[in-house]
């Protein structure tokens, strides 16, 4: 990593603790302000639109998934833009546009608009923000990276059902459009003061090291952090691991938002109440949180090939059970292998891309693989809608899903950490 000047900073110099918590607390704002941006959030507006628009489920589906892939398309470039001008003015640009395109939301009158809203929920909310804050922690942490990121999605895992329940009261108690307006509101007055105010870049940047390693002379932390191996975006696309990775990571975003998305259509077809999903999906939420404990641990000690077939595992068994769930203990089942699936994608995407290919260029590396993550969730919702439509249920959908997920698992244990290749003529 370059050098350069260090800054003085006198609310980081008059803090009574290491620094990197200030982030971390910076972090889980920017990921509880994206949550109006996320699939549970975006399915309890479903039926008003379904209702105000005309459009049947799959109509709202292609529009999610159409609005949601062209948000994907900008997602390297906004990494990009986090690796040139840092967490803090990214996270402000990105804090106070999602805050306005939520207002906005309160004026859809169409499909043309829906799709725009989906396109600037997503890609604001379900990627940029999280992207933004995810990046900052693994900046200021490095041999914590796992434990900080695996609590980071704990609490957001924790705040989802909070959440989701004060969305229910807001639409009850008043109209969706009114609702757009308060999330906006709330998103801007969070997300914006707290990046701009609290929020820094880099540790080095303030003559600090990730995790306040040891700072003497001769030091094994400080070595190894100026040992960083940093890999460019060009770099890692010449490495198997990535791919395979990518696709580790697509397959939970499209069938984790299928699943999330048609999860009261597919318990009714198991003759389930919409109670009944609901209070699945709080059981989820609990097995999120406790699996992102583990995927914490388990990242920080293992190859993360491991914990991606893990991964892959987990979301085979919820494809296999969402058909087969119609006993209580079956529900539990799928709740525990779903938060299991879940709880691990948050922690990987945030500890694994920096463990494996540094922090100097994260930023575009993850929005790389975000963009590749989002087209997965723009995927998942559409393949399940036409397997609904066409083939008379969601089993077709359910069964590709466990299918993918045992051949990536597969590669996942075959596939070799990224090693640098030598270059012609190099002595050993």
């Amino acid at each position: 990593m370059t050098a350069r000047a260090q800054i003085h900073s006198r609310l980081i110099a008059a803090s009574p603790i290491y620094y990197g918590w200030i982030i971390w607390l910076v972090a889980l704002i920017g990921m509880l302000c994206s949550f109006p941006g996320q699939s549970f959030s975006v399915s309890l507006f479903m039926d008003f639109f379904i209702e105000d628009f005309g459009l049947d489920r799959t109509a709202i589906s292609s529009l999610y998934g159409a609005g949601t892939f062209a948000a994907s398309l900008v997602l390297t470039w906004v990494g990009r833009q986090i690796d040139i001008w840092g967490n803090r003015r990214v996270g402000v640009a990105v804090g106070g546009i999602f805050g306005i395109v939520l207002l906005l939301c309160s004026l859809i009158n169409g499909p043309i608009m829906l799709f725009f809203a989906f396109a600037g929920m997503r890609g604001l909310g379900q990627g940029s923000l999280p992207l933004v804050s995810s990046t900052a922690v693994a900046n200021w942490f490095r041999y914590r990276r796992g434990r900080m990121m695996s609590l980071l999605a704990l609490s957001f895992a924790l705040f989802q059902g909070l959440y989701v329940n004060v969305a229910r009261v807001l639409l009850e108690t008043m109209d969706w459009r009114q609702a757009f307006i308060v999330l906006g509101a709330a998103v801007a007055l969070l997300a914006v003061p707290a990046f701009a105010f609290l929020m820094r870049n880099r540790p080095e940047h303030y003559g600090l090291t990730p995790d306040n390693a040891a700072q003497a002379e001769g030091g094994k932390e400080a070595a190894d952090a100026d040992a960083e191996d940093n890999w460019t975006l060009a770099e890692a696309l010449r490495a198997p691991i990535l791919w395979v990775f990518i696709v580790a990571r697509m397959l939970p975003s499209a069938w984790g938002t299928g699943l999330i998305l048609h999860q009261v259509s597919i318990f009714a077809d198991l003759d389930y109440s919409v109670q009944v999903a609901t209070e699945t999906f709080a059981l989820i939420s609990i097995f999120t949180a406790g699996s992102a404990l583990l995927a914490g641990y388990l990242i920080d000690r293992i190859k993360p090939s491991y914990v991606a077939a893990l991964q892959m595992l987990a979301l085979l068994a919820a494809s296999l059970l969402a058909m087969s769930m119609r006993e209580t203990w079956l529900l539990i089942m799928y709740a525990l292998a779903f938060g299991l699936g879940m709880g691990i994608g948050y922690v990987f995407d945030g500890a694994v891309w920096p463990n494996l290919f540094g922090r100097q260029f994260q930023g575009e590396i993850r929005g790389f693989v975000y963009t590749a993550s989002v087209i997965g969730s723009a995927i998942g919702p559409a393949i399940f809608g036409i397997s609904y439509d066409y083939a008379g249920g969601y089993d077709l959908a359910l069964w590709m899903g466990a299918g993918l997920c045992l051949v990536v698992l597969l590669l996942a244990l075959a596939v070799p950490n990224p090693k640098r290749r030598r270059k012609a003529g190099a002595i050993g």
